[in-house]
């Protein structure tokens, strides 16, 4: 049953808010940022510990700066979720652009099905918005619910509503067994902590042993699509470029955990150069390496 506190929220606040140019949504951003960062002090602990495990060469002041450049960018990018409900197709085109469309168009041509990697960085909502409108790929999405019924309603509502097409984990295997003529673009992210510690692949990402889900890799060796590694570079505040790179178009060539590991380290090079971009409020470590699998 619906609460009645999550209609209220959302069609008394949220949903008039989603309304508001992203100018007059960024004056808010910048008080909760004040607030959160120096009152609530959200995860600060949690932030903290990440950075610390990430970039252990770099002082307490150094760390200070790109912790308090994500609380920023986070709660921008918090602002612009809520902007994502209504924001137009024109908008959203305006502010997320594809920085090398003819990638996409020649592996088109060539009647190639895609899968792109991504992580958390950036904003992923506009990201989804944006690219059905920029390629010839029908385009898809795998999607985990929220235990939340009415919001992951209105987050499979907000999605879907440029031609997004959501996956649900339970269908994964339903759709890429499908016979359909039509070319496919599927987004994965991939940079959480694995369901399922026995069969991930164990690297080393940003300095630290990291399980990653070879979900991807192992769709795209079984049904034979092309990788690609998608991310996006905040050009300015609100405004995004998509650049994507090739990982393989021969992915049954390549030796398994190959595709992951170039894939991370296609990510940890991305947050290397802008690290306040990725989500370090999640506890991103907390798994160890199963002792069978050392």
């Amino acid at each position: 049953m619906v609460k009645i506190a999550d209609r209220i929220l959302f069609y008394i606040i949220l949903k008039p808010l989603s309304y508001f140019p992203l100018g007059f949504l960024y004056f808010y951003s910048n008080i909760v940022f004040f607030l959160t960062y120096n009152f609530v002090r959200y995860r600060r602990k949690v932030v903290r510990a990440n950075l610390e495990k990430a970039f252990p060469n770099k002082t307490a002041s150094e760390l200070a700066v790109i912790e308090k450049g994500f609380y920023k960018h986070f709660i921008d990018f918090i602002f612009e979720s809520i902007k994502a409900v209504s924001i137009s197709s024109k908008e959203v085109l305006k502010r997320t652009s594809i920085k090398n469309p003819e990638l996409l168009d020649q592996l088109f041509k060539e009647e190639k099905n895609v899968i792109v990697t991504c992580g958390h960085y950036n904003n992923w909502e506009f990201y989804s918005l944006s690219l059905p409108k920029q390629t010839p790929y029908t385009t898809y999405s795998i999607y985990q619910p929220l235990k939340n019924k009415f919001y992951d309603q209105i987050l499979f509502n907000s999605r879907t509503r440029n031609g997004m097409n959501l996956i649900r984990t339970k269908d994964i295997i339903p759709f890429f067994t499908s016979s359909t003529t039509e070319k496919k673009m599927v987004v994965i992210v991939n940079d959480q902590s694995p369901s399922n510690l026995s069969s991930a692949h164990w690297n080393d990402f940003l300095n630290q042993e990291t399980g990653w889900n070879i979900g991807p890799e192992k769709l795209a060796r079984k049904y034979d699509y092309t990788v690609l590694f998608g991310h996006s570079k905040k050009v300015k505040r609100g405004y995004y470029e998509v650049e994507f790179t090739k990982i393989t178009d021969q992915p049954q060539d390549m030796k398994p955990g190959e595709i992951t590991d170039i894939y991370a380290k296609l990510l940890e090079q991305l947050i290397k150069e802008k690290p306040e971009f990725w989500l370090w409020s999640h506890k991103r470590w907390k798994h160890k390496r199963p002792t069978a699998n050392k």
